[in-house]
């Protein structure tokens, strides 16, 4: 019997498992899953999602309210770069660590180096591919990469808007509209011939820039555009439909400061040293949110770039400092995960904010800070306020005092990338609309720094007047800026001289 069945039939009939309301129905369609993707036999992998939402509509599953609202777990590893050896660490990882999780889809995007005269010639691939982690046996998982085909269904918002909306000929989208038609929410892929799906998948690819071009053989994308970033989440969205959505990025992070990596060495990838830009996670995710965006890359856990994706997700997880390049241990995510009874975003942010502390303990050789921001009302309560209370110019004395006392994040080049804590500059303004909100801190769903007395979240503030007019037009552009003129951005000049 095919594993990944057998998983399923454990999954559902294990002993002593109860099965309320919607786990009843996600256990049933894991199964159903499961013996799709068995008859598709042991070539590449697609999945038909509503095939088994239509089986079950079938069904009688009576008990009581839903205790477990279902999720998909995807993962994007960008390891064309010199994090290649840690992000196949990662996906080992992951598939250790899968069966805590059984009930849920675990899809994996890796980008790798092409070099591979450092790997085993059993374990060797190159490139970028995409893994459905149904085992925890990684050569297993490896050998059968998903081969992305046209959608079988897309919610309906996203196709008109994704799809349809980037189409500019009026024919191509007459086209589209007649070859998906609308049940519900969605619009389903009717059935057509071989050069019908040609033509889809051209149209879907080339002009709206929607599918991702994975279809055997070898290709190598990068992994830091948002176009890509894009494709990946439109694939998960539209062939695991589930309540929620855990999207973990990792790779090469710096802020704010992401637009300014230096140029690669010579025989190396463009994305050897390359950070994710924070505009191009913004262009990927603003339009398609997940609903737990976890950043495990250095120095992504400051306050401007929580706003500038305060659209994205509906909580946001991410580093205060540089990391090691190891990041999260992930088999240890999935193990904390796999205990909950039930998963909310809020919970889902907290255990990775524990699985940082999991992974690192007490060890002396990190400073590591790690927050979660609920980016709902309490956030944007936050910002709002701290805007207003800094462009008070009769603060401009308690300011100044405050901004000479700031503790720098450590590891950051004070004169390329000053960074402050944010949270006791804000104390320190004696206002006390943020004191509130400092002090019940709602917004942080769980914080944990090693050897660190950080609080989580940082701010920019440079430590000269040469260093503001260095970067003061790259941060002029930043939404936390742009939004805000008479806030932060206009007390800097101010402030920079004393340091």
């Amino acid at each position: 019997m095919n594993e990944f069945i057998r998983r399923g039939i454990k999954g559902v009939f294990r002993p002593g498992a109860t099965l309320p309301g919607r786990s009843a129905a996600r256990a049933v369609k894991t199964l159903l899953l499961a013996v799709m993707i068995a008859a598709a036999g042991s070539g590449a992998l697609i999945l038909n999602p509503d095939m088994a939402d239509r089986l079950l509509t079938q069904l009688s599953l009576s008990g009581a309210a839903p205790d477990r609202e279902s999720w998909t777990l995807a993962f994007y590893l960008a390891g064309d770069n010199s994090l290649e050896r840690d992000q196949v660490k990662n996906l080992r990882e992951i598939c250790a660590g899968s069966p805590a999780v059984a009930g849920a889809p675990i899809v994996v995007f890796a980008d790798r180096d092409d070099d591979l005269a450092r790997d085993s010639i059993l374990s060797a691939w190159k490139g970028t591919r995409l893994f459905l982690v149904t085992e925890e046996d990684y050569l297993k998982v490896i050998r059968k990469p998903v081969s992305v085909d046209i959608p079988l269904s897309v919610d309906a918002d996203r196709f008109e808007r994704a799809i349809l909306g980037r189409l500019q000929d009026q024919e191509d989208r007459a086209f589209l509209s007649g070859c998906y038609t609308r049940q519900g929410s969605r619009y389903i892929l009717k059935e057509r011939g071989s050069e019908i799906r040609e033509r889809i998948r051209a149209l879907l690819d080339r002009q709206a820039g929607y599918l991702l071009p994975l279809r055997g053989g070898h290709v190598n994308l990068d992994a830091t555009d948002a176009g890509t970033l894009s494709r990946f989440v439109h694939f998960v969205k539209d062939n695991f439909p589930s309540d929620r959505v855990l999207l973990c990025i990792t790779g090469h992070g710096n802020g704010w400061f992401a637009g300014e990596t230096p140029p690669p060495s010579d025989n190396r990838s463009a994305e050897y040293a390359k950070n994710f830009e924070i505009a191009s996670l913004r262009q990927a995710l603003a339009e398609n949110p997940v609903d737990v965006l976890v950043l495990d890359m250095c120095s992504m856990g400051d306050i401007e770039t929580a706003w500038e994706l305060r659209q994205c997700a509906r909580h946001l997880v991410g580093n205060q400092t540089a990391i090691p390049a190891m990041g999260l241990d992930y088999t240890m995510l999935l193990k904390r995960l796999g205990q909950r009874a039930a998963w909310t975003p809020r919970d889902m942010a907290h255990d990775v904010v524990e699985a940082y502390r999991d992974t690192y303990g007490d060890s002396r050789q990190f400073a590591i800070s790690a927050t979660a921001l609920d980016l709902g009302e309490d956030f944007h309560a936050f910002v709002h306020s701290f805007h207003q209370a800094v462009g008070d110019s009769g603060r401009l004395s308690i300011m100044r005092k405050a901004a000479r006392e700031a503790r720098f994040i450590p590891g950051r080049h004070r004169d390329r990338y000053p960074m402050v804590d944010l949270l006791p500059l804000v104390s320190a303004l004696g206002d006390p609309e943020l004191d509130s909100l400092v002090l019940e801190k709602r917004f942080v769903v769980n914080h944990a720094a090693i050897n660190s007395s950080l609080s989580g979240i940082s701010l920019y503030l440079p430590s000269s007047t040469q260093c503001r007019q260095q970067h003061q037009e790259s941060y002029a552009r930043t939404s936390f800026a742009r939004d805000f003129p008479h806030g932060w951005v206009s007390v800097l000049p101010r402030i920079s001289a004393d340091h």
